[in-house]
Parts: C-alpha cells; sequence; structure tokens
C-alpha cells in the first residue's frame, strides 16, 4: 500500500507541472503583415491655402525610412532638399524654399515609409497641398520602352514643362517630376490644366537638368495634355460615364542612349610571334593609319602585312609576313584616336616552332548552299595555286580540286559540289600548300557531311502599309532571344524571302527606315528627330523542316 500511495503522489505531482507548463507557454501572437496606417495628418492631406514650411503624418503603429533620397519625388522640385525624419509613430518633414503661389505641390514617398518591427512598406504614399484655394487634379499616363529593344525602361524621371522653350530643359528644373516604375509607366497626379513639353531622362548627375552628353532620353515632338480620369466622359444616349480607352492613357515613350561616337582603343595582344590584334570601342574609319616604329614593317605593304577587319570594323587582326613581334611598337590614329602601343611577346615554356601547320575545319554538317572552306591559322603563300586532294564515298574515290579563297588569304576552298545528303572522306597529302611562314600544311583525313534541302524552311512576307507609305524597311530576323539572325531591305508590298532557315520558332523586327540609309538611326533632340520607329510582328514564326510559310503584315494605327 505505501508503494502504491508514493506512484499516486508521484503522478498528481507531474500532472500539476504539466498544467502549469502549458499556461505559461507564450505563443508569439500572429505575424503582421500589414503596412503602416495614416492616422492623421498635419495640415490635412489635400489642405489648400497652404501656408506652413513642413507637414507631420501620424501612423498607427511605429515607422521607419528606408531608402528616402532615391525613392522621394517632390513634385515640383524644391531648390532645396528637404528634412525628413521618423519618430516613432510620426513622420516629420520641413523645409527652408519659399513655394509657389496657387501651386499644387505633391510628395511621393515611394516605398521609403516601412514598419519598424516587421518592415512592412507603405507603397505609394503620397501627400498633397496647394498654395491656392484648390487642388489640381489633372492627371497625365504613359510608357516608356526602349526605342531599339523595345524593352520597358525602369527608374527614369519622366519631366512636364509648361514652357515652349525647347533649351528649357538644360536651365530650369521641370515643373512636375515622376519616375518610371518596372513595367515603364509613369502617371503625373494633381497636376494643372493645360499642355506641357515631356521628356524622359536617364539624369546621371542628379540634378534634374539635361546638361550630360552621355544621358539618354526620350521625348516626344507634340505637347501632351493633362486629362481629368476621375471625370470620365457621357454617353450621351444612354447616360453612363465612358471609361477612358487604353490608347487615351498609354502613351508610348521611346529612350535611346546617346550614340558614343568616340573611337578608343579597349584592346591590343599579340596572338602569337606574327599575329597582334587590336579590339576598338567603335567602328574605325577610313581615317585609320598604322605605323610601325619596330619593326620596320610598311603597312601599306602586302608582302609585308595582311591586315583583315571584322564585318563591325572595330576588330584588327595583323599578321607580319617577314618579321617577329618580339618586341613591337606601333602609333594608332583615327580621327581623335592617337595612342602608342608597345608589345612584348612571351614566348610559351612549351613552344615548339615547326615547319607544318595543321588546317582548322569547318563545323559539321556543312551547309548545302555554302560554300566548303578549310581555314589556315596563318595567310597562304602569295605563290600558291590549285592543288589535289581525294574525295573517298562508297568505295569510289574521285579527284578534287581546291584553290586560295580569293576573298581571304586565310582560307582555301573546294571547287566541287558535293551531292546533298552525303558523306565522303576527304584525304589531303602533306605539304600541298605553304603559307608566308614558309610553313606547309600536315597531311589530313576527315568526314564531310552535307545536309539536304529539305532540311530547311522557307519564309515569304509582304508588307502592306498605309501609315508610312513611300518609306524603307528594314526586317531583321531574330531568334527568340532577340539576337539578329538575317537582315534583308524592303519596300511597301514588296515580297521578300528568307530562305535556309533551320527549324524551331523566329521573329521579325521592322525598322521604318526614314532615311533610306539602311541602318536604324538615333533620335536627336536639338535637331527634334525622334527614333526610327521599330515594330515587332506580332506571332512568332514558326518554321519546319522542306516547309513554307507566307504571311502578309499589314501596318495598323495601334502598332
Amino acid at each position: 500500500m505505501r508503494r502504491n500511495s508514493l506512484y499516486l503522489i508521484y503522478f498528481v505531482i507531474a500532472l500539476v507541472f504539466v498544467s502549469c507548463a502549458k499556461i505559461g507557454t507564450p505563443t508569439g501572437g500572429a505575424y503582421d503583415r500589414e503596412a503602416p496606417k495614416q492616422r492623421e495628418a498635419n495640415p490635412k492631406n489635400n489642405s489648400t491655402n497652404f501656408k506652413s514650411n513642413g507637414f507631420e503624418i501620424e501612423f498607427d503603429e511605429y515607422i521607419e525610412l528606408s531608402n528616402t533620397s532615391e525613392e522621394l519625388i517632390i513634385s515640383p522640385p524644391l531648390k532645396n532638399k528637404p528634412t525628413i525624419k521618423a519618430h516613432l509613430k510620426k513622420l516629420k518633414v520641413n523645409w527652408t524654399d519659399t513655394l509657389a503661389e496657387n501651386t499644387t505641390y505633391i510628395f511621393d514617398f515611394g516605398s521609403s515609409i516601412i514598419d519598424f518591427t516587421e518592415g512592412n512598406k507603405v507603397s505609394n504614399f503620397i501627400y498633397s497641398f496647394s498654395t491656392g484655394n484648390h487642388i489640381d487634379t489633372m492627371e497625365y499616363k504613359g510608357r516608356v520602352k526602349q526605342a531599339y529593344t523595345l524593352n520597358n525602361v525602369k527608374g527614369k524621371y519622366v519631366m512636364l514643362y509648361k514652357s515652349e522653350d525647347r533649351d528649357i530643359i538644360r536651365k530650369e528644373k521641370p515643373n512636375y517630376l515622376t519616375r518610371t516604375d518596372s513595367l515603364g509607366r509613369f502617371t503625373f497626379k494633381n497636376i494643372a490644366e493645360g499642355n506641357y513639353q515631356i521628356i524622359m531622362l536617364d539624369d546621371k548627375n542628379q540634378n534634374l537638368l539635361y546638361d550630360l552628353p552621355t544621358e539618354g532620353l526620350a521625348f516626344s515632338n507634340t505637347r501632351v495634355s493633362a486629362t481629368n480620369y476621375t471625370k470620365p466622359k457621357q454617353d450621351t444616349i444612354n447616360q453612363v460615364p465612358i471609361a477612358p480607352k487604353p490608347e487615351q492613357i498609354d502613351n508610348i515613350f521611346y529612350f535611346f542612349e546617346p550614340k558614343d561616337t568616340t573611337i578608343n582603343l579597349s584592346s591590343s595582344k599579340l596572338i602569337s610571334a606574327h599575329h597582334l590584334q587590336l579590339i576598338f570601342s567603335n567602328p574605325t574609319t577610313d581615317s585609320l593609319n598604322l605605323k610601325f616604329s619596330f619593326p620596320p614593317i610598311k603597312t601599306e605593304d602586302s608582302t609585308q602585312v595582311f591586315i583583315q577587319y571584322n564585318s563591325n570594323k572595330d576588330t584588327l587582326d595583323i599578321w607580319s609576313m617577314e618579321h617577329r613581334f618580339d618586341t613591337l611598337k606601333l602609333d594608332i590614329k583615327d580621327l581623335s584616336l592617337k595612342e602608342t602601343i608597345e608589345l612584348y611577346y612571351i614566348k610559351p615554356r612549351r613552344e615548339i616552332i615547326k615547319d607544318t601547320f595543321s588546317f582548322i575545319l569547318p563545323k559539321q554538317p556543312l551547309a548545302y548552299f555554302s560554300e566548303f572552306l578549310l581555314e589556315l591559322p596563318f595567310p597562304i603563300h602569295k605563290d600558291s595555286a590549285h592543288f589535289k586532294a581525294l574525295s573517298i564515298r562508297d568505295n569510289d574515290t574521285l579527284e578534287i580540286e581546291f584553290s586560295p579563297y580569293p576573298l581571304s588569304p586565310l582560307f582555301v576552298k573546294i571547287d566541287h559540289r558535293f551531292e546533298q545528303g552525303s558523306t565522303q572522306r576527304i584525304k589531303i597529302e602533306q605539304g600541298v600548300v605553304r603559307n608566308r611562314l614558309s610553313q606547309v600544311n600536315d597531311s589530313i583525313s576527315f568526314d564531310l557531311t552535307i545536309d539536304k534541302e529539305s532540311d530547311y524552311g522557307n519564309f515569304y512576307l509582304t508588307i502592306e502599309d498605309s501609315l508610312f507609305e513611300g518609306n524603307n524597311y528594314i526586317l531583321i530576323l531574330e531568334d527568340l532571344k532577340q539576337n539578329p539572325l538575317k537582315t534583308l531591305f524592303a519596300s511597301n508590298k514588296e515580297k521578300v524571302k528568307f530562305s535556309n532557315l533551320k527549324e524551331g520558332n523566329y521573329k521579325i523586327r521592322l525598322i521604318i527606315d526614314a532615311n533610306n540609309n539602311k541602318k536604324w538611326d538615333y533620335g536627336n533632340y536639338d535637331q527634334s528627330i525622334l527614333p526610327e520607329k521599330i515594330i515587332y510582328y506580332n506571332k512568332p514564326i514558326n518554321i519546319r523542316k522542306n516547309w513554307d510559310v507566307e504571311e502578309t503584315w499589314i501596318l495598323k494605327n495601334e502598332e
């Protein structure tokens, strides 16, 4: 009995302990996911006849400020930065400026006001007041896109000016100011009735002036008008409000970076003891002058040097035929570019100077419509002529001929057209080709596969244009990542053909070539020239093997 009584006492004590522990366990409460809310403002929001030099706003919980210098936009801008403080539940703003008469001011805090404990942001918090006897209620909305890519432009200033002086953007801050969001959209609220000059600016020095040549911008050559969206027009028949149409509020402006035509030397390196590569920041011009101080090379003498430009003329490869580039000193001049470089070739530890070289093979399979070229690592000797090789297919051997490629001394080509869909083995003996270092080729044996016309599709496109009739167009075929693949030029109602396309999806970019110079042109604010119009075809082009696709593109106003 004594042992059972003792167990009972232990059980009662344990039960009491567990019960007490449950009573004292903290839960932490529900997680606060709500942003602070405004309780009151002094003076009240949207006050008129405002005479104060600041305002206070009280929230329903403790707040702090985050990145106010970037987030806060004051419109019209103040000359001096205001003092902004968060203390407990209050936001306090003060300034020293004298406010303009009869003007509505907007303080847009963006997402800079946050919950002190949980970090919840107050989104797009705005405080407004008027120094006159009424609050302006007009609005203007729009969107900014990159002029060439048509991607949305995020975080750029948008400015409105009452003045008709186009040079005002370089001299004075705007009358109204806002910023584009992540979708490139912007909204001016509480602006005065009237029309305005508008500009979007990448304000690199943050002074609200267009005063740097590197600042990108978008602009309109016509003034824009404020609209009262809060008072929709009435349907005179049914007497109901008519909502504004999307095209009325989604005004699109095209942003472009200024074109930097300065030519600088970006890179210079010795690829080998006979091969120099120069890379420039922009395409070189016909004024480019290269003068070797050492070694004593005359660049105009093709027996001493071979120079090859890339398609954009911003990269030069220079091969020295006679001298090694162990030590190199070169003067480079082009327009404003004037530079001298000195380079030293450091011989690799395991470099072996050979009497032979190896051909560089092309990618396979070879397109049925292309020339078959073998690349040399160094220009072919000027006295090199045609040479023979063997093609072996299904135990049949055919003698074929190679010759120096007339467009570049870095290639030889097969003077033979192989059957589509065929594979053959090519054999080239050693020593049939000599380069300008007096090296001869190694023997080589490789399989060559030719694809078929049926492996490709074709795309036919006709433009029917009543908007830009008389202009010419640049049509650029792109992959889905906007990488350009082929470019054609067309006029209105002309059918063009993009031939031999691999199976897959493509996009078509159309440029209205207003000046018919066969390239896209930037805008120019001082000359009131907008960037050339770019339009994307509104659906992907699906190409299948051995299939033709034909489309007619009718250009319409909404584009």
